[in-house]
């Protein structure tokens, strides 16, 4: 009788470990690093198509995974106000080709290049499928990831954002941007006006964004720039079948009320919410009050799990 439950408890063993309870039982609770922390807290992964992109993972392992895609010469550490108030999940903040630790290669830095890079990403770190948060250029790269891949994507969230920038000469982006040649003065009325908001933000945060920033390669600023004036998601969003939320500041001069009514045409079953006072970085002026927005979306059931 011994025999038989010894037996019986090592096949019970073998068979918890076969359906994954190894991996289940190292879930951690991974915090969220400090300001000072952020850029040493990275890692890197190479992806199939030969990019290097860095990382910072955050909250419950065993949580639903989510893909955080920050903006336009922004790095992952732009989520690090919203990120302890969604510790409940598996949190992946990667740096876009070019941006903070990646490889940033000669080319290319359109919105496709990005998406493909994403999708990449979530097959290197074994995801079949993700909720995902997009920044301003990071949520034109999660349109298209959800366009391209919905099988990818379980819930969608555009914060700032629009289907089309629209820029080209004469634009506040090109005007400001073509001309610049490095070095870039992370101090300059221009870089001080890059990162601008209504409301107060923590001011060590944006200092080291402001310097990174400043450190993205020419190269990259411009390819993006390119990519604002010739690339447009009107005709693909229809692709897109995640549910999609959009969160938008009221005082945001950059992505202003007629690219909401671009993305209310688009996405028509879209939810939509509007934060007073607030800029184009409403989730650094209000990283709680975005969260609570977030939070009951992300966490209602897609229609494919109903």
């Amino acid at each position: 009788m011994r025999d038989l439950l010894l037996r019986t408890g090592l096949a019970l063993l073998v068979s918890l470990s076969s359906l994954g309870w190894a991996q289940w039982s190292s879930a951690a609770d991974i915090p969220v690093p400090t300001q000072a922390s952020w850029a040493d807290a990275k890692t890197t992964v190479k992806l199939a198509n030969g990019v290097t992109l860095a990382y910072v993972e955050m909250g419950n392992s065993d949580g639903p995974p989510t893909l955080l895609l920050h903006g336009y010469t922004d790095n992952s550490r732009s989520w690090s106000l919203l990120a302890p108030y969604l510790a409940n999940r598996r949190l992946l903040a990667i740096d876009l080709r070019g941006h903070g630790k990646s490889d940033a290669p000669q080319c290319c830095y359109g919105f496709a290049d990005f998406a493909n890079d994403a999708a990449l990403f979530l097959d290197a770190m074994g995801i079949a499928k993700a909720d995902v948060i997009g920044h301003s250029l990071g949520s034109m790269t999660a349109q298209l990831l959800a366009a391209q891949h919905p099988e990818k994507v379980d819930h969608l969230v555009l914060i700032s954002s629009t289907t089309g920038f629209g820029g080209g000469p004469g634009s506040w982006l090109w005007d400001h941007i073509a001309p610049l040649q490095p070095p870039i003065d992370p101090n300059s009325q221009f870089m001080t006006d890059w990162y601008a908001n209504p409301n107060p933000v923590d001011e060590d945060f944006i200092a080291r964004e402001r310097s990174e920033s400043a450190a993205v390669p020419i190269h990259v600023w411009k390819g993006v720039l390119w990519a604002t004036v010739i690339d447009d998601l009107t005709l693909v969003a229809p692709l897109v079948k995640a549910p999609v939320l959009v969160l938008w500041g009221e005082k945001d001069s950059l992505l202003d009320l007629s690219h909401q009514e671009k993305l209310e045409k688009a996405y028509p079953h879209a939810e939509f919410q509007i934060f007073r006072d607030a800029g184009h970085n409403m989730f650094w002026e209000f990283p709680q009050k975005a969260a609570k927005v977030i939070k009951p979306f992300l966490d209602a059931p897609s229609e494919g799990e109903q």
